[in-house]
C-alpha cells in the first residue's frame, strides 16, 4: 500500500467517518427486528453532499458495525439484533443464562474483529487480480453475470421462488422508467418531465428498506402494545485473546466460508453464519457442547458473518455486481457521487479503490476498539423506546430523499416505494431480489441490447461464446434446483411411506 493511499486513509476526517458509521451500526444493528441493510440505509442519508471516499469509509462503519451489533441482543435475549446473527442465539443465550454473557459478547468481537480482517485482506488480494480477467469480458458475458446475479438472490427465496422471481420482475419494471440507455426514447414517463430520468436507485431504497422498515415496526408495536423495557445483564468477562485462539481452525474456517459465500453474488453473512455453525459443530471434538452454551459456538457464526464483508465487494468494485443488498445500497450511492465501479478502477491505479480496500481493515481493527469500550453503552442505547427511535428515523429519511435533488418529487417517490415495501413485507413477498434488479436492470439491459446489435440481432451469440453459455447455464439451475429438490425429498417421503406400509 503506498504512502498516498495510508494518508488518504489516515485523515482526521476519514477517521472519524469511520467511528461515527461503526457507532450507529452497532447500536442500529443491537436493535431487535432492525437490519445491516436499514443501518447502511439510513447512514446513506447523512452521506448525501459528502465526498466519495468518507461517505463510503462511513457506509462501511455501518455494514460492519452492524454486522457485529446483532450479536449483542442476540447473546443477551435471544433476539438476534439482525438476521445474520440468528446463529449466534444457539449457544449465546445459554451462555448467558449460566452467567457467562461477557465470555459470549467478548467471543462474538473478536470473531468477528478476526473474520473482517481475514476478508477484508482477501478483498485487498483478491479484487485486482479479477479485475484483470474483467477487462477481457465482453458484453454478452457480462450480461450472463448479471442474470446470474439476479437468479442467485431469487433462488434464496426457498419456501417461495415464485414470490422471489416476482420481486426481481418488479425491480425490472422500475429499471424501465425513463429513457432508454440505447436511443434515448422515452418509457413509462406518462408525459410527465420528472419521470424522464427514471427512478434514483438511492431514493426507492431509503423507502423500500428504511421508511417501510418504520411502517411496519409502527403496525407491529400497534397489535401487540408496549412490551415494556426489558433488563440486560452484563457478567465481566474472563476470557482472553489465548482462550479463544485455541480454535483457531473453527475461526480460519468460518473465515474462508464467509469469503465464499460473499463473493458469489445474492449470498450474505446469515447464510455464511449458519454454514459455519454447522461445519464448526461437525468438526468439533464436543459436539455435544453446541446448544448448550459453547463458546466454539459463538465464535463459528459471528466469524462467518463478518467475513462476508469484505467479500462482498469484490464483485461491487470489480464488475459492478452487488454480492447483497448492503452492496446494492453502496452501489447506489457510488452512482450518485459519479463513480463507475468496474476494473478500469483498477488498471487506472486508482488511489480511490485501494484506499477503500486498505480502510476496511482499519475499520475492523476500529470495531474491537468501540466494542472493548463502549460495550455497556451500546446495550443501554439498544433500549431506546421505538416511539423515540422511529418518529428520528422517518426525518432522516424524508430530509435524505429531498437533499438528493432539493425536489419534493423524491420525497414523493420515497413515499410511494415505502409503501411498496410495506406491501412486499407484509405479503412475505422478499425485498432482496427487488433491489438487486433495480440495481443491477439497467446493466443487464445495456449488455444485452449491445450483444444484439454486434449479432445483428442473433440471439444466439449468447450461447455460441462458452463461458457466457455456462454461465447462464449455471443460472438456470439455481433457479430450477429448489424445486427439483423438493420434489426429490417429496418423492422419498412417499417411498418410505410405502415401504413402512
Amino acid at each position: 500500500m503506498s504512502l498516498a493511499v495510508l494518508a488518504e486513509i489516515f485523515t482526521i476526517h476519514n477517521l472519524l467517518m469511520m467511528n461515527l458509521g461503526l457507532f450507529a451500526g452497532i447500536v442500529i444493528g443491537a436493535m431487535p427486528g432492525l437490519s445491516v441493510s436499514f443501518a447502511v440505509t439510513v447512514l446513506l442519508t447523512m452521506t448525501i453532499g459528502m465526498e466519495s471516499i468518507p461517505s463510503m469509509f462511513m457506509l462501511l462503519g455501518g455494514y460492519v458495525g452492524g454486522m457485529y451489533g446483532g450479536s449483542i441482543t442476540a447473546i443477551l435475549i435471544n433476539t438476534p439484533g439482525t438476521p445474520n446473527s440468528a446463529a449466534t442465539t444457539l449457544d449465546g443465550y445459554p451462555l448467558a443464562k449460566q452467567g457467562r454473557a461477557g465470555d459470549a459478547l467478548k467471543a462474538a468481537l473478536y470473531g468477528s474483529t478476526i473474520g473482517g480482517l481475514i476478508s477484508a485482506a482477501a478483498l485487498l488480494f483478491l479484487a485486482p487480480q479479477l479485475a484483470k480477467i474483467v477487462e477481457v469480458i465482453a458484453s454478452p458475458e457480462m450480461f450472463a453475470i448479471c442474470l446470474f446475479g439476479l437468479c442467485a438472490t431469487i433462488s434464496l427465496s426457498k419456501d417461495n421462488i415464485i414470490k422471489g422471481l416476482i420481486s426481481a420482475l418488479l425491480g425490472l419494471l422500475v429499471c424501465c422508467v425513463g429513457l432508454d440507455p440505447i436511443f434515448g426514447t422515452g418509457r413509462m414517463i406518462f408525459g410527465s418531465r420528472s419521470l424522464m430520468a427514471g427512478f434514483r436507485p438511492v431514493t426507492c431504497m431509503l423507502g423500500v428498506y428504511a421508511l417501510s422498515q418504520v411502517l411496519f415496526e409502527c403496525n407491529t408495536a400497534r397489535q401487540k402494545g408496549d412490551s415494556g423495557t426489558r433488563g440486560y445483564e452484563i457478567s465481566k468477562s474472563a476470557l482472553r485473546l489465548r482462550d479463544l485462539l485455541k480454535y483457531w481452525k473453527t475461526i480460519l474456517k468460518s473465515s474462508v466460508i464467509g469469503v465464499i459465500i460473499g463473493a458469489i453474488p445474492g449470498t450474505g453473512g446469515g447464510i455464511s453464519a449458519m454454514f459455519s455453525y454447522n461445519e464448526a459443530r461437525r468438526a468439533s471434538k464436543n459436539p455435544e457442547k453446541f446448544g448448550k452454551g459453547s463458546i466454539e459456538g459463538v465464535l463459528a457464526p459471528e466469524t462467518g458473518n463478518n467475513a462476508v464483508t469484505g467479500a462482498t465487494l469484490i464483485p461491487m468494485l470489480t464488475m459492478g455486481i452487488p454480492g447483497d443488498a448492503v452492496m446494492a445500497i453502496m452501489l447506489g450511492a457510488l452512482t450518485m457521487q459519479g463513480i463507475t465501479p468496474g476494473a478500469k478502477l483498477f488498471s487506472a491505479g486508482s488511489i480511490w479503490v485501494y484506499a477503500i480496500m486498505g480502510g476496511l481493515l482499519v475499520i475492523n481493527i476500529f470495531m474491537l476498539l468501540q466494542g472493548s469500550l463502549f460495550i455497556k453503552l451500546f446495550v443501554n442505547v439498544s433500549r431506546i423506546p421505538e416511539n423515540i427511535l422511529l418518529p428520528c428515523i422517518v426525518v432522516l429519511c424524508t430530509m435524505g430523499a429531498f437533499a438528493i435533488s432539493n425536489s419534493m418529487i423524491e420525497v414523493a417517490v420515497l413515499i410511494v416505494f415505502a409503501l411498496i415495501g410495506f406491501l412486499m413485507k407484509k405479503f412475505g413477498i422478499p425485498v432482496i431480489p427487488f433491489t438487486i434488479a433495480l440495481v443491477l436492470g439497467t446493466l443487464c439491459e445495456t449488455n444485452l441490447r449491445r450483444s444484439l446489435m454486434v449479432s445483428y440481432g442473433d440471439p444466439m451469440i449468447l450461447v455460441r461464446r462458452p463461458i457466457c453459455f455456462c454461465i447462464l447455464l449455471f443460472s438456470l439451475l439455481l433457479l430450477v434446483y429448489p424445486t427439483i429438490s423438493k420434489a426429490i425429498k417429496a418423492l422419498r417421503k412417499r417411498a418410505g411411506e410405502a415401504a413402512e406400509k
